[in-house]
């Protein structure tokens, strides 16, 4: 005789019959899963959510340049994929660790590598981050403790902030430190431009204002002195003192832009992310709770028993047939 398979009518039939069993099933199982989550270790989430705005314009390049055509405020897909890799990194995570000092909290021996690296992967499996479609970031932190997991999540974004906008400030103390190194060698420069020029006018008794690098603007007329040197003198003066108002015209355009170099490199100043809510201590343990969990169980116990039994029936009397 061919199998007909199992149908609707068979499995009503079944739960009429080891309804019984089915009840005794269903509420273990829910005495089961209320006994889980009593006992089971309840974890809090920490959460919280920033945006990011644009870090170009505490660039110079958009401070000083008034003919820059307006940018956006926030930051692009780009900014965010880069915070996003920045505070998942060992930079960030790492620093909130020893902060907090997570690897006391959590009783593991961070004092050698395979404990640190214990400490990092629990971190890990703690922490996440995403983006919203309004281009902001929720960053989440669980732990057993709430207090605990609302004071990680806002260190790492503190954290974060200060290792982000660093990346920009560093670029731009690192440029102030090479036109400073500069203006440094250019000052010791002219110095010696201004011995060799005071030499020079002794030696051959010219005290006259010879300039020919500002469009030979003179204060008096030059006049020969008797020398017998004096033309020879006269070429040394104004080449030494061409090259020396040069360099004393650079030295004054690289002082500008150091000026504007150090615009914002302060820590308090042009902040890069923008926390919209903090994240608080939770009041409420993280999942379905104990009444949607003592419901699951129960449900899942009353499915299993009851297609276990009309699965059974239904070949008993496959078995008949035959």
């Amino acid at each position: 005789m061919s199998d007909q398979g199992l149908r609707v009518t068979d499995v009503v039939d079944s739960i009429r019959k080891h309804r019984v069993v089915i009840m005794i099933v269903t509420f273990a199982t829910a005495i089961a899963g209320a006994v889980f989550y009593l006992a089971g270790p309840k974890k809090f989430e920490g959460k919280t959510e920033f945006v990011l705005r644009n870090p170009m314009y505490a660039d110079r390049n958009y401070i000083y340049n008034t003919d820059t055509k307006l940018i956006d405020y926030f930051a692009n897909e780009d900014d965010i994929d880069r915070a996003m890799m920045m505070v998942e990194a060992d930079i960030v995570q790492g620093k909130v660790i020893k902060n907090m000092k997570l690897a006391e909290a959590y009783g593991i021996d961070a004092t050698n590598r395979k404990g640190e690296d214990q400490v990092a992967r629990k971190f890990a499996k703690n922490f996440n981050i995403t983006r919203t479609e309004f281009k902001s970031l929720v960053l989440s932190y669980t732990d057993v403790v709430p207090e605990r997991a609302a004071a990680v999540a806002n260190e790492c974004v503190a954290v974060l902030e200060k290792e982000y906008s660093e990346y920009y400030k560093e670029m731009r103390r690192g440029m102030y430190q090479s036109l400073m190194d500069r203006i440094k060698d250019e000052d010791s420069l002219i110095n010696a431009l201004t011995d060799s020029l005071v030499a020079l006018r002794v030696r051959y008794g010219i005290n006259d204002l010879i300039n020919p690098a500002r469009y030979n603007l003179m204060l008096s007329g030059v006049k020969d002195n008797g020398n017998k040197d004096y033309p020879v003198g006269l070429e040394q003066i104004q080449n030494i003192a061409s090259m020396k108002d040069e360099i004393i015209t650079n030295r004054a355009k690289q002082m500008a832009l150091v000026n504007q170099y150090m615009t914002g490199t302060e820590s308090e100043r042009m902040p890069v992310l923008k926390v919209v809510s903090i994240a608080r201590t939770p009041v409420s343990p993280k999942g379905i709770g104990g009444m949607y969990t003592v419901l699951a169980s129960a449900f899942l116990g009353f499915f299993f028993c009851t297609m276990l039994m009309a699965f059974a029936d239904h070949i008993r009397r496959q078995g008949r047939n035959w």
